[in-house]
């Protein structure tokens, strides 16, 4: 559904400017944002085999096993799958069953459209405020890691909220429709 049928002003007589052109600048904005994340945090998975190789290579050949590199993979595949879902989202990479969505009439994808948008919605809500409030608690215990290696945990438990919101406003970009030339549908 494209917000351009409806005329939203803001301000009065010549001063008047449509609302609608700023709106869609900021979801394409967040798009663009989701996008230029997505591409540094994609270069995250390059960093777990290298220390995956790292391990086995001291665990196997040196007889050298590390207490680090299962850790620090944890996090940094905590970060990548917190930013995988928005960027897969801005894609249109999720799976859909296209062979039967592609057959419903339009208006039974318009519902299916408004449904799982307000799904999306309901889960990353629930996420961001559960989550929300387990990271500040993590963040101002600064709470590590037991055993031997005691990493800090709190900055991975600030990252699910912070992904989780750039998820909502992926959704939103994503689901209010505002499509600009080159985006792809």
């Amino acid at each position: 559904m494209c917000f351009s049928c409806f005329p939203l002003y803001k301000g009065r007589g010549s001063n008047a400017r449509f609302i609608l052109p700023t709106l869609l600048e900021k979801l394409h904005i967040i798009k663009r944002c989701v996008e230029a994340i997505g591409n540094v945090v994609g270069f995250f998975i390059l960093a777990i085999v290298a220390i995956t190789t790292y391990e086995v290579i001291a665990r196997y050949a040196f007889n050298a096993p590390t207490n680090w590199a299962w850790p620090i993979n944890k996090q940094i595949f905590g970060v990548f799958v917190m930013v995988a879902g928005s960027y897969a989202l801005i894609h249109k990479s999720h799976i859909r069953i296209e062979l039967l969505y592609d057959r419903f009439p339009t208006a039974v994808k318009r519902v299916i459209h408004w449904f799982t948008l307000f799904a999306a919605l309901c889960f990353l809500g629930s996420l961001l405020w559960k989550s929300g409030a387990m990271g500040l608690d993590a963040w101002n215990n600064k709470e590590k890691m037991v055993g031997v290696f005691k990493m800090p945990l709190y900055p991975l438990k600030m990252m699910i909220p912070i992904g989780t919101a750039l998820f909502i406003a992926a959704c939103l970009a994503v689901y209010s429709g505002g499509q600009k030339k080159g985006d792809k549908k």
